[in-house]
This record gives C-alpha cells, structure tokens and sequence, in this order.
C-alpha cells in the first residue's frame, strides 16, 4: 500500500467506521488511492510448549542443540482444524524428516508429539509441508541427499489424515517420487510446491545421472489409506543447476519455475493434467549474470501476488557492475502470465536503468560467500498485500543475522523500507526459513506470517526458532 488516504469529507480515516455500507476493515482504497494505516513492520515473538505446557527447549527449539539439529524447516497450515504443522530433519533421531502439529493461541504454539514420517529414512536435508485442502490430507515431501555418497539419493512423500487434537488418525506408506543410482540434489527451501485447486505438489531436482532438472508430481490417490501416486518425469532444464524457484497463481491455476541455463534466468509455467506436468515454453530475462543462488539455506526464491496477479522473484546478480546493477547485489522483479506464456517485466537496459525491479544492497550475504551462509528469501503477506524480503547481513558463517525489509508494489514499481528489522542477530547463522505460502483465511495469525528456522553454529546451534512477521500498514519509509 504505496498511498494514504488522510481524510474523508473532513472525517480522519481512524474514525470512518463504514463508507456506503462497506466497513473500513475491508476499504482497500478510494479513487485509486490506497489506505495506509498505523501499524509499523514488526517481529512477533512466538512461545513453543507441548501439551503439558512445559516449554520446548526453553521456548528456544526443537531439539536442543550440537549433534540434535533441525534440519530444512518447512511449515503449513490446515485450515479445517486451525493448527499449524512444522516439518523438519531431526538431528537427534538420525535425521529422519519428522512433524509436530501445533494448535494456536495468540502467540503461543502449543505442539502434540513428534511424528516421524517414516523410520528407514535418514539424513534428510530438505522437507516440503503443504496441506491439501481438497481431499483434507497433509502431504510432506522430503530429500535425503546423504545416501548419494553410498550410490543413491532420493525423493519420498508421505500423507497424513489430521486430528484435531495435535496428532493423526491415518499416515500413509512413504512412497518413492525419485531415486537416482548417481544421487541427485534440490534446491533445499524450494524442493516443492502445492497447486492448490487439484491438491498436486510438484517436486523439483537436479539428477546427477544426466545433469539436468526435472519435475514430478505427487498427488493424493486414495484419502482414506492417505495413499499417494506419482507422475512421469518431465524435463525442465538441461543445465546442471538446482538452484530452483517455483511459486503457484490460484488465479490462473498454474505454477511458475524458474531456474539458470549458462547465463540466463529462465522461467515457464506448469499445468497439470490429470497429474502429469505440461510445461510451457520458456521465457529468458532480460538480464544476463542472474543466479538464484541466494537462497540456499534461506528461503523460497518466489512468490505469487494476488492483489497485482504477478510472480516477484528475489535473484542475485553475478555479473560485471555497471551503472545500475552491482555485482553481489539483490534484486526482486516480476513476471506475469497469460495462458502457457510468461512474460518478464522489462528492465531496460541495465547499464542505464533497473527498470521494474527494487535492489537489495545490505542483506546480501550467502552461498556465493560460503557454504555455510545464511541465505534469503521472499514471503508474501496476503493480509498486508506486501512483499517481504528476509535475508543475511554479515559476512560471516557462524556470524550470520537475519533481517527483513517490506516492500510495497503497487502493480509497476516497488517502494522498499529504508532499514531493515532484526530477526536474528545473536550468535549462529539462521538456515532453511520456512513460511506459509497459502492465505490465511481463517485469521488464525491475524496480519502475522509465520516463519520458522534452524541456528547453525555458534552458542547457539542447533535452536529451532519459530516467530511470525508483520507487514505492517502504515507507509513505507
């Protein structure tokens, strides 16, 4: 929300209780002029406690700390029973992919027990968690990348039927989506991806076999058994890249992916047909040297806007610095689609101007410095309708922070806050943030967006964090 409305007819906008039969908690604008109102972007601490209340790890984890990590966070929600479900890799039992089901209250979760997805999986690295809401059934993806180093890597997905009490009535046989004799590798916080209307989660990685990237499709076969059916594999990429984006458009029921080939950003739509991915042509940006890279032990590298129907995506440029674009530096543009077709928002030329995009020039810190950085990523607040962009602003591995800026578009151009907001800044280097993507309809979180992640290193390593952000309304300044 770019504009403010200060007054109607003389009455201040505080005290307009309803115009023409429409209350003011649902006037988005007037003339085309946009409300803005008083709440700053803010950080909302979250306490985690079990059933009985007591606090989990001191209100600090999961899991402790050292050798008992949780890996590859991802969250979701269930909106016909209002809990929220955290996904992680949990270092204390292996490392196999495990959940924990949360009822809210305010700003306290209170979690049932561990849920181990399945107990002959170990060393995974990455979790995908997304809440079908057409058959009402939890379906958790996962990537155990350790088993390449003994000849084999693999993709698996398990479906849960939800209580309301914090636990399941029926969790389904763990069924294989991908396993390669060369192993295989993902983009850890976008390994996957739910279109919403027809309840497929897509999966998304690079197979070692052959270099290139693939998709394959997981969708519920039977709810009662919780039982899953896989797809055909179908080629996205032949370049051997797996850093990948992908983000869903409830308005035009289909997905985008982008991804890297040689130097160009390139991005296509996905359409199911009774499950089977269909692929559009691709599209190139209009500017070369674009890696997605950055999001690696950060976040999702896209988001879909359902106010202005557009796709922002969050990328990092590697090329040379010219007049306008800076090496190392942040960027988030948009696209749009029409049918099967994307088309990018124009740049310009880059030397002179960055049109249709917003920089990022102090939470740029990740992969390209280190293996062990923490990353960044994009969140969407369907409450607030305003993008936010969390990411790294030290140099440093174990050192590593989190902060977040929010961002307004208002359908051509972007206005970004001036300072970013603390999320993290002790000892440790915040990894693998995962977010609700879908629309909180019920207002469960209220304006708040729930975001999760695992401290590497440091006094703090091995903490599980989960706290929420909000947007705010007031302006952006």
């Amino acid at each position: 929300m770019a504009n403010e409305v200060k007054t109607v007819n003389g009455i201040t906008i505080a005290n307009v209780k309803n115009l023409n039969g429409i209350t003011d908690a649902n006037l988005k604008n007037l003339n085309g002029e946009e409300f803005t109102g008083s709440t700053d972007a803010q950080l909302v601490t979250f306490a985690t406690q079990d059933t009985s209340g007591s606090a989990i790890d001191g209100g600090t984890g999961f899991n402790g700390s050292g050798s008992t990590r949780s890996w590859a966070t991802s969250l979701a929600f269930d909106p016909d029973t209002n809990q929220v479900i955290i996904a992680f890799s949990d270092a204390g039992n292996s490392t196999r992919c495990t959940i924990r089901i949360g009822t809210v209250s305010g700003t306290t979760i209170t979690f049932g027990d561990k849920i181990v997805t399945n107990t002959s999986h170990t060393g995974v690295t990455s979790t995908g968690c997304h809440y079908d809401t057409n058959t009402d059934r939890l379906i958790v993806t996962q990537w155990d990348p350790y088993s390449s180093y003994t000849g084999t890597g693999g993709i698996y997905a398990t479906a849960f039927e939800l209580n309301s009490s914090r636990g399941v009535d029926t969790q389904g046989t763990t069924t294989e989506v991908y396993l390669s004799s060369s192993g295989l590798s993902t983009s850890k916080n976008n390994l996957s991806e739910i279109q919403d209307h027809d309840g497929v989660v897509d999966t998304l990685y690079l197979d070692y076999a052959n270099d290139k990237v693939w998709i394959k499709t997981v969708k519920i076969n039977d709810a009662s058994a919780c039982s899953l059916t896989i797809s055909s594999a179908t080629e996205v990429s032949n370049d051997p890249d797996e850093n990948i984006g992908i983000a869903y458009s409830p308005d035009a029921d289909k997905s985008v992916i982008m991804y890297v080939n040689g130097n160009a950003l390139r991005a296509r739509t996905v359409t199911h047909f009774s499950g089977d991915p269909s692929l559009g042509s691709y599209a190139n940006y209009g500017l070369s040297s674009c890696e997605l890279d950055v999001a690696n032990h950060g976040g999702s590298s896209m988001i879909y806007d359902t106010e202005h129907n557009k796709f922002h995506f969050l990328f990092r440029y590697g090329g040379s610095s010219s007049s306008n674009a800076v090496n190392d530096n942040l960027y988030i543009g948009n696209l749009s689609i029409s049918g099967t077709t994307v088309t990018f928002a124009s740049t310009g030329n880059p030397t002179t101007t960055m049109n249709n995009t917003v920089e990022i020039d102090d939470l740029i810190y990740g992969k390209h410095q280190g293996s062990n950085y923490a990353g960044a990523g994009l969140i969407y607040s369907h409450q607030r309708q305003r993008i936010i962009m969390h990411g790294n602003s030290s140099s440093s591995e174990t050192g590593s922070t989190k902060k977040f800026h929010v961002i307004d578009f208002n359908g051509s151009a972007y206005t970004k806050s001036s300072s970013p907001i603390n999320v993290f800044t002790a000892s440790g280097a915040p990894w693998d943030t995962g977010s609700i993507r879908t629309d909180d309809a019920s207002g469960t979180f209220g304006n708040v967006n729930l975001i999760s992640y695992m401290v590497y290193g440091g006094s703090n390593d091995g903490k599980t964090f989960i706290q929420g952000i909000d947007a705010g309304d007031s302006t952006i300044s």
